[in-house]
């Protein structure tokens, strides 16, 4: 048995756009517009980079969104003594648990696609993703069946009680465990970019793949987001043009073991308790990265034809979708901005 750690789509980004962030306007050192710091959050890099005339204000910016990363982390990550989610998690039938209003909005938001995609993405995960080994530290390994069977019993988003008056949450099974890691890393990103646009006239912020833009490059020219194909690392598929917006891949190789020749990744399906198949990757370009985030899983989770059909029925969000065969499709509103390589 083997494992790999999250090797994020998007990481490999970071040789393609920093060149181009790099370029500055005409006659302007490239020094004196951007100001960038790589920090280590939510268990990835996460790159930040500003535009802006004044090196103090930049730098002042970024250390302002270097504490708010850490602080929403340590609310939002349930593996993070004392946050929000671990004490959530440890009254697990027995009391509702005051929390942040970030826990309540972050919540408030996973159950509305948990709803929207018929419990293809579910905050109430944790317990299937322990089970298998995945996060937290724990050794990979395909469970038995009864103790599949046993543990799917406490995956239902449906039986969460989120009091939004009284800044509550309560999970009224024990053994019940709250996990936003497949929407909580995407929130965290919008509320960077919120602050990198008070001062920066354009930003960019990648947190191991969840990618959030801001204002047009110096020069003037799209921002160019490639995504790489899951079956090669060594190579792109297709290159997205942007102005702005959010971007986030989900993929079977960004976390897995090997067992008895059969490879496991991480992306679970609520209702089976096993790993989703059918896709290797999905590509979710929309306005804030909270949604790409929580819709790159649900789209996996739900396969090429249900996925696809719940992209296109939602405004303002597309999608790169590549099967585990290799073919790639694309939603019909991000035909024109994608370069399709290899063509």
């Amino acid at each position: 048995m083997k494992t790999k750690d999250r090797g994020t789509v998007m990481l490999i980004i970071a040789l393609l756009l920093l060149p181009l962030l790099l370029t500055a306007l005409p006659g302007c050192a490239a020094d004196e517009r951007k100001h960038s710091r790589t920090l280590f959050a939510m268990d990835t890099h996460v790159d930040i980079t500003l535009y802006h005339h004044s090196a103090q204000i930049a730098q002042t910016t970024i250390g302002e969104i270097s504490a708010e990363i850490e602080r929403l982390e340590n609310i939002l990550n349930r593996h993070m003594p004392g946050s929000d989610l671990q004490r959530i998690n440890a009254a697990a039938g027995k009391e509702p648990v005051q929390v942040s209003r970030e826990t309540v909005f972050v919540l408030e938001r996973a159950l509305e696609f948990a709803a929207l995609s018929g419990g293809a993405f579910d905050p109430t995960i944790a317990p299937l993703l322990e089970l298998w080994g995945f996060g937290g530290g724990g050794v990979p390994v395909v469970p038995a069946p009864e103790a599949l069977a046993r543990v799917r019993q406490l995956v239902d988003y449906r039986a969460v009680v989120l009091d939004k008056a009284k800044g509550t949450v309560f999970l009224p099974q024990a053994g019940m465990k709250l996990d936003l890691g497949g929407i909580a890393k995407g929130y965290i990103v919008d509320r960077a970019q919120e602050l990198a646009r008070q001062s920066a006239s354009a930003s960019f912020v990648n947190a191991g793949g969840d990618i959030s833009i801001s204002g047009r490059k110096p020069t003037g020219d799209d921002w160019r987001i490639a995504v790489r194909d899951p079956h090669d690392p060594r190579r792109w598929l297709a290159i997205i043009n942007m102005e702005g917006g959010s971007v986030t891949t989900s993929g079977d190789y960004e976390r897995y073991f090997e067992a008895e020749g059969v490879r496991y990744h991480h992306i679970l399906d609520p209702h089976t308790g096993m790993p989703a198949f059918g896709l290797s990757s999905v590509t979710i370009v929309a306005g804030d990265t909270l949604t790409a985030d929580a819709l790159a899983t649900a789209v996996f989770v739900l396969g090429k034809e249900k996925g696809m059909a719940l992209v296109e029925r939602l405004p303002a969000v597309e999608a790169i979708l590549v099967n585990s065969d290799g073919n790639m499709l694309v939603s019909s509103g991000l035909a024109g901005q994608v370069e399709i390589l290899g063509e």
